[in-house]
């Protein structure tokens, strides 16, 4: 089997991490770690090679896609006009968050007037840079100021649609935005051949007819002087009658099992993952032996740098020896509930790695340097609330399927989202935390 591209993208990235989504690049070929304040992206391919940069990340990316190669230019001189506003973008992005903003949106709003896109007649990669550049600022500007910029605006929200085709980007949302913004060069749009696969006719975004206009304003007229009401009632009289009567029931029988779906649905969107809340701490294991009532768990004692160590109860004995765990640091859930395990309270659970065939398990271990009480957090989820998890929100439950060791042997969330797979290191301040030699093993 082929090994995976390993991809490193610093945690607050979205240009290339949209482009990932809507590309659908599965995790057989592209992994990706997130990475707090990294330089620059990299990617280590199957051979070893290292590729870096934004502009080498993105064609790397669509290379492996085997798609759209014309979002890299088609001519020299559109790959050269590419990789310029590339970085233009990246520019862009920074100056938007500082004192330049309102400056640099109007200089590209005046560049924007006689554009469809930022180079050439038809999508790039470099759209999808400035779409990630003005991403925040288009998101949170009001009415008046979308107005104002109403080339941006039509650039933005022409992108946007391109980005969000097909549902499989969900990095980030589609903004509301509203289509009748006043603008001279809105027109630009009709006259466009909007390219790549996926993109919108390119005057979706013009105005909307006026006889659409006008029939949604006497819609509204309608139910505000109550005519709405009026055929309410209508139907009400005809739903009362003995025809209609068996008709209503076996509909309102048929939304049934939609009504559960919706609810099933609801109650999953509140199990979210919440990686944070989990209070991880590297212990110092002072003391081991065998559990009195059970011969397949060990009591261990535990420094947790606490006024006093902690006890703990582990399914280890079919894995490892007492001397194998005796004087050993590792990586411990401190939050759970404290649960009585053969008469025996565990106030902690030791954390392992068990291989995919369940014939090794391998415990955390700390990086170099660690000392009992040091915090553990997965680098895009460092939190705050440490205090003990409610069993009820099911937060361990629902993390810790998507703990994992990855190719290089660290623990890491794991998540995969529209087909891409997103790690996020465990580590402390000390370095990551990994295993001895089992990697996509499962961490619990």
């Amino acid at each position: 089997m082929t090994k995976a591209t390993q991809l490193e993208l610093d945690q607050k990235d979205v240009s290339i991490s949209v482009l990932l989504q809507q590309l659908a690049i599965p995790s057989t070929k592209i992994t990706v770690t997130r990475k707090k304040d990294l330089a620059a992206p990299t990617a280590t391919l199957p051979s070893g090679a290292r590729v870096s940069g934004p502009a080498a990340i993105a064609k790397l990316v669509l290379s492996t896609a085997g798609v759209h190669a014309e979002w890299l230019g088609v001519t020299d001189a559109e790959k050269g006009a590419v990789e310029k506003q590339i970085d233009a973008a990246l520019a862009l992005h920074k100056t938007l968050s500082g004192a330049g903003s309102d400056a640099a949106l109007k200089e590209l709003d005046a560049a924007l007037v006689t554009k469809v896109f930022i180079v050439g007649n038809h999508v790039s990669i470099a759209d999808f840079f400035m779409y990630a550049a003005l991403y925040t600022s288009v998101a949170k500007a009001s009415k008046q100021t979308r107005s104002d910029l109403c080339n941006v605006t039509r650039y933005f929200n022409l992108i946007q649609h391109v980005v969000h085709d097909g549902n499989r980007v969900t990095l980030t949302d589609v903004v509301d935005i509203e289509l009748d913004v006043p603008c001279e060069d809105v027109a630009i749009l009709t006259e466009a051949k909007v390219g790549g696969a996926g993109a919108p006719a390119a005057g979706a975004n013009a105005k909307k007819p006026a006889a659409e206009k006008k029939g949604k304003e006497e819609k509204k007229a309608a139910v505000a002087s109550g005519d709405s009401k009026k055929e309410a009632k209508k139907d009400a009289k005809g739903a009362a009658s003995p025809v209609a009567a068996p008709k209503a029931a076996k509909e309102a029988k048929a939304a049934k099992p939609e009504a559960k779906v919706e609810k099933v649905e609801a109650a999953e969107e509140n199990l979210k993952a919440e990686p944070e809340r989990l209070d991880l701490r590297v212990g110092l294991i002072t003391k081991v032996e065998k559990h009195p009532q059970a011969d397949s768990l060990f009591v261990e004692e535990v420094d947790l740098g606490e006024d006093k160590p902690r006890t703990v109860v582990s399914g280890l004995v079919k894995y490892m020896k007492a001397e194998d765990l005796q004087n050993r640091l590792v990586v411990l859930l401190c939050n759970l509930k404290p649960a009585k395990m053969r008469g025996v309270d565990s106030q902690a659970m030791v954390l392992a790695a068990t291989s995919a065939d369940g014939t090794t398990v391998e415990l955390l271990d700390a990086p170099a340097g660690s000392k009992p009480g040091d915090r553990c957090w997965f680098d895009t989820y460092k939190g705050t609330d440490f205090s003990q998890l409610n069993a009820k929100k099911k937060t361990w439950e629902t993390v810790q399927p998507r703990l994992k060791t990855d190719g290089a042997k660290r623990a890491v969330y794991s998540v995969a989202e529209a087909g891409v797979t997103f790690n996020s290191i465990l580590r402390n301040d000390h370095g990551d935390v990994t295993v001895k030699s089992v990697a996509g093993a499962s961490i619990k």
